[in-house]
């Protein structure tokens, strides 16, 4: 019952250059989980600090004794 359906020539591309060999194909999910672990993780950090600014360590740095008094 083998059906002979014509392949997209993308699908047929990325066949050839990445699921040829095993390796090629495990260091292509491992680059890409590394990859969209770091896009994901600096999301996440620009949206906590949109969402917590003037809250921050770091926004308030200069106003928590930091300075010195002039008299």
């Amino acid at each position: 019952m083998s059906q002979n359906r014509p392949t997209h020539p993308l699908m047929e591309m990325g066949y050839k250059v990445l699921m040829r060999r095993n390796s090629i194909y495990i260091a292509f999910i491992l680059g890409g989980a590394l990859l969209g672990e770091r896009v994901v993780n600096k999301g996440f950090d620009i949206l906590w600090e949109n969402n917590n600014k003037g809250k921050l360590f770091k926004h308030l740095e200069g106003g928590l004794g930091g300075e010195k008094e002039e008299e």
